[in-house]
């Protein structure tokens, strides 16, 4: 490390190559404070600026009342891609929808789909076992009655579509905002009360832009970054 840096500066650097080289691999809980002001002579001042600027970075997360962890690298995913989540990040790893509940609700943005109740599944996203996204899928399952019992036991939604000979999805619509998980969702996904999340809104359609499915999902920032081409 370089000696004329911060002492802050030099400890961050520290972790962050740890981090980098794979001393430290993702989802390694970093050692106590104790622990690391001890080996790096430091306060508990100075190490809480490194980790803080870490995490601030993405390198590192603080998941509350458990410590902080190396965190995922960022998924890229463009925001006009069309597929379902198990096509667009086969390649991060298995892809899994773990179903929490299934309920048939009322929803005043899902009723693009029609002006009554809708059935609402809600699931846990995960690559390789790993929490990625809270999805509310609403779908119509008197226009969709195969798909109903697949999705609900925690199959893809757009394979299925494609395996019962659905409506094929040929566009999306979306809305993208950046909030703060609820404590219910930060129970599933894992982080903290000052973790930003995206909110995205999703209206699938098939020709015509007849609208087949819409999805409330929220995904932390850290996990995941959008690109727009144009």
């Amino acid at each position: 490390m370089n000696k004329i840096a911060p002492l802050y500066a030099r400890v961050k650097q520290d972790l962050k190559n740890r981090v980098t080289s794979g001393a430290l691999a993702e989802g390694d809980f970093l050692p106590s404070e104790p622990e690391l002001c001890a080996e790096f002579g430091v306060s508990r001042i100075t190490l809480r600026r490194a980790v803080k600027e870490l995490c601030e970075e993405g390198y590192l997360l603080r998941q509350q009342g458990r410590g902080t962890v190396v965190s995922r690298r960022p998924i890229a995913q463009q925001l006009v891609t069309l597929t379902g989540f198990s096509e667009a990040f086969k390649a991060e790893g298995a892809v899994t929808h773990q179903v929490l509940d299934v309920k048939e609700v009322r929803d005043d943005k899902a009723s693009v789909l029609r002006d009554a109740p809708l059935l609402r599944i809600n699931r846990l996203i995960c690559v390789d076992g790993r929490p990625l996204t809270l999805e509310s899928l609403f779908i119509d399952s008197e226009a969709l009655p195969r798909v109903v019992g697949p999705v609900s036991q925690g199959a893809s939604f757009f394979e299925t579509l494609r395996d019962t000979g659905g409506p094929q999805p040929l566009a999306a619509e979306r809305t993208l905002a950046v909030g703060f998980a609820t404590p219910a969702e930060r129970r599933h996904l894992g982080v903290g009360p000052t973790d930003p999340v995206w909110r995205i809104d999703k209206t699938v359609l098939a020709a015509g832009d007849e609208p087949i499915a819409f999805s409330r999902l929220v995904t932390p920032t850290h996990l995941i970054t959008y690109s727009l081409r144009t």
